[in-house]
C-alpha cells in the first residue's frame, strides 16, 4: 500500500485530474491599460507539474501583453466542471515541443503548419488554482444537498460544504 496523501497532495492530484478534462480555456493577460484581457485558447499539452501549455502567434497582441507582465490566468468551464489557474507565464520557440504539442486543428491558424516561424508556445506555471467538481458521485451528493436546501429554504454554507470544491498551491 502506499502512503496516504497529505490535504494538499490530494488537492493537487484532484487539480490534475479536473485539468484533463479540458482542451479550451479562457487566457487571461492584463492589457497595457491594466485591464484583463480574455480570449478563447486552445490547450496545446498539459505537464505533471501542472503546466499548462498554449500555442501562439509570436506577434499577437497577448504576446505583448505577457512580455509585460507574466501573471496570467487560466478559465475553464464545462456544464458541471470548472477550474481557474494562476501562474506566471513563459514563452517558448522550442521546435522539438511545438512538433510534440502539434495537433492537425492548430492548421487552422498557422498556414504553414507546425513549420511555421511565427509559432510561439505559452507556457503557464500554475502558482494556484481553484476547481469545482460536480461530476461523478460528488456531483450527485451536490445536487442532493442542493436540492434538500431549496425544498427545506435553507442556504448552502459554501464549496465547504460538499466535496467538489477545492483549492491549490503549486
Amino acid at each position: 500500500m502506499g502512503q496516504a496523501l497529505n490535504p494538499n497532495q490530494q488537492a493537487q492530484r484532484q487539480f490534475r485530474e479536473v485539468l484533463e478534462k479540458f482542451d479550451t480555456a479562457m487566457l487571461v493577460t492584463h492589457a497595457s491599460s491594466g485591464s484583463g484581457h480574455a480570449r478563447p485558447m486552445a490547450v496545446a499539452e498539459t505537464s505533471e507539474d501542472g503546466s499548462i501549455w498554449f500555442i501562439s502567434h509570436a506577434d499577437a497582441p497577448k504576446i505583448d501583453e505577457i512580455q509585460q507582465d507574466r501573471e496570467i490566468v487560466a478559465v475553464f468551464q464545462q456544464p458541471r466542471t470548472y477550474l481557474s489557474v494562476s501562474g506566471r507565464a513563459e514563452l517558448h520557440k522550442d521546435r522539438a515541443r511545438i512538433e510534440r504539442v502539434w495537433k492537425d486543428s492548430f492548421k487552422t491558424w498557422f498556414d504553414k503548419g507546425k513549420d511555421d516561424p511565427n509559432i510561439v508556445l505559452i507556457r503557464l506555471n500554475p502558482s494556484a488554482a481553484e476547481y469545482w467538481d460536480n461530476t461523478g458521485a460528488k456531483g450527485v451528493r451536490f445536487a442532493l444537498q442542493y436540492a434538500a436546501a431549496y425544498v427545506k429554504g435553507e442556504t448552502l454554507k459554501g464549496p465547504g460544504d460538499v466535496e467538489q470544491h477545492g483549492k491549490v498551491q503549486l
